[in-house]
């Protein structure tokens, strides 16, 4: 985080620039895809606790849109009670440190309390600095209540202890667990004690249903597996229970229509019990039983106390895929973070630096010559001398302008943004490059002037290298959303050129640009739409909530 706005907003550089920021930005994009494909919410913050980035996933958790929440304090969520929490977090924040699996309650929109489980990581700008914190957080109210309502069963259904103790003591372990794998295990292994079967086997379904991502199976010994081989993938009647919603119990598993048979090395098996784990109306996976001890079919009973269990089964499982997105999040972003420094490194030390030593040598090379009255070689390595300083100074300008331009400091967003055009005019040889706005003399969130800059600054190298257009325009208007009247800044960049599908261009993550805009206007709970066709140009537009400055950006502009 830079200045209260995320760190690993960067932009796309043009081709003449050195920064290496072309696996930055699609690893960028990786990682906000998964935030934008989960139920996690992910909410950036200052460390004064005012809210700069909202994804989709705190929308649905929360309520709020992200109009709505930006720019406000994290207090919006926070119980009054339990105020003393956030502050302690930031404490934390403040020492470096990463919290991991903190439980509280935080309140929605429409005033229900959901309990969730927080990961807190600190967020750094380019010198290494703490300035605010990412929060990731899922609701694990579901969960909670889950283990509630077993809790009162167990109370009132003494006949059946074995089975809910058992369950309780599964749910302990899904709670204490930090590999979902684990507890998964833990459950196949409580199903297979309560149900009496030899063998037990969970298997959970990929996304999208077909087949099984994992399969863990217990009663079976390390040379027992290793003999079988490659593990099942979800075909014949193990497929078959991931297409139920109800149990599935066979006397004779061999004589069912959808047993393929076992692969050789297979311990013979004869009865089954398939249970499916379901998630609502979703089916996860499957609890399979095999080989009733004492012979004989599995009973009501056993099918009873198996289902008892699918339902942490179903919660392991979610939990499973939720830990792995947070995972790939928290690594995601870190590497980012990483990237950018050594690409400010390298720069430092291939560029700025190379140019200061050389500068460095001519002048020293002058002052011998000076002093020793060779006014030839003197003026010669004088020339030389402020010719690599004058390089130094660019050098430096280029580099500070990568990280946040110096124009919008100096000019604002609407002045930054007419240099911008006129330069890019410039580069490209356009006949015509128009500015609008309307903003002139107003100041933004530092977050917002960056990501609106970064966005058209894009969009105009992508219409300078691909569009072949002689005419384009920037519009950038502030107005008020019709429906909540919030006030909303809107950027608009048009070409007249070629265009081109945006199915086809959008699906391909070699063009990075396209997806660097899409994310970073997410990033900042805006709304982005693309519109192009061949021989029809490319419109683009970016819609933010307009977050006005901190007190201290305000003062700071006034100087």
């Amino acid at each position: 985080m830079r200045n209260g706005t995320l760190f690993f907003e960067r932009p796309i550089m043009s081709e003449d620039v050195s920064f290496n920021v072309s696996a930055s930005e699609k690893r960028l994009m990786d990682v906000a895809t998964l935030v934008e494909a989960s139920d996690i919410a992910i909410i950036g913050k200052s460390l004064g606790g005012i809210i700069l980035s909202w994804n989709r996933g705190a929308e649905r958790m929360y309520g709020y849109s992200a109009e709505e929440a930006i720019g406000n304090s994290i207090s919006l969520l926070i119980l009054p009670d339990r105020l003393h929490e956030a502050d302690e977090i930031i404490q934390r924040i403040e020492q470096g440190e990463l919290v991991e699996h903190f439980e509280t309650v935080r309140r929605a929109r429409d005033g229900r309390l959901l309990e969730v489980s927080l990961i807190v990581t600190p967020t750094r700008d380019a010198a290494g600095v703490i300035t605010g914190a990412l929060l990731i957080s899922r609701d694990i109210t579901e969960h909670k209540q889950a283990q509630r309502e077993l809790q009162k069963l167990q109370a009132a259904t003494e006949n059946r202890a074995l089975v809910l103790e058992t369950a309780n003591r599964v749910a302990l372990d899904i709670l204490a667990s930090r590999t979902g794998v684990e507890a998964l295990r833990h459950i196949a292994e409580a199903a297979r004690t309560l149900s009496h079967a030899r063998y037990a086997a969970l298997g959970v379904a990929r996304p999208n249903g077909q087949g099984l991502m994992e399969f863990i199976t217990t009663g079976l010994t390390p040379a027992e597996e290793a003999m079988i081989g490659s593990r099942p993938t979800g075909g014949g009647i193990l497929g078959l229970l991931l297409k139920r919603t109800e149990p599935l119990r066979v006397d004779n598993l061999g004589l069912h229509p959808a047993s393929v048979g076992f692969p050789p090395n297979h311990p013979p098996m004869q009865s089954f019990l398939g249970v499916p784990i379901r998630r609502g109306a979703t089916v996860s996976g499957s609890l399979y039983l095999t080989d009733k001890e004492g012979g004989g079919p599995f009973t009501e009973a056993d099918e009873a106390a198996v289902q008892a269990l699918s339902a942490y089964a179903a919660v392991a499982i979610y939990n499973l895929h939720l830990v792995s997105r947070q995972r790939a999040l928290v690594s995601g972003l870190i590497s980012v973070q990483e990237e950018e420094r050594r690409a400010v490194a390298y720069d430092l030390h291939d560029g700025l630096t190379q140019y200061v030593m050389a500068s460095h040598a001519h002048l020293e090379s002058f002052r011998r010559a000076h002093a020793s009255e060779n006014r030839e070689r003197a003026d010669r390595e004088l020339e030389q001398g402020l010719r690599y300083l004058k390089e130094a100074v660019i050098e430096s300008r280029r580099m500070v302008n990568g990280l946040r331009t110096l124009a919008l400091d100096d000019l604002g967003l609407a002045g930054a943004m007419e240099q911008l055009v006129a330069e890019e005019k410039a580069r490209a040889g356009w006949l015509e490059a128009e500015c609008v706005y309307n903003i002139a003399g107003k100041r933004y969130h530092k977050s917002l002037e960056t990501a609106v800059y970064r966005v058209a600054q894009e969009a105009l190298n992508n219409a300078r290298k691909h569009a072949r257009a002689d005419r384009v325009r920037i519009a950038l208007l502030e107005s008020r959303d019709a429906t909540t009247n919030t006030p909303q800044l809107v950027l608009e960049v048009r070409d007249w050129g070629q265009g081109f599908v945006p199915e086809e261009t959008m699906n391909d993550y070699a063009h990075v640009g396209l997806h660097s805009m899409v994310e970073r206007v997410g990033l900042m709970g805006g709304a982005y739409t693309l519109q192009s066709a061949p021989g029809e140009g490319t419109i683009i537009q970016a819609v933010f909530l307009a977050i006005e400055p901190q007190t201290e950006e305000t003062e700071g502009a006034s100087e």
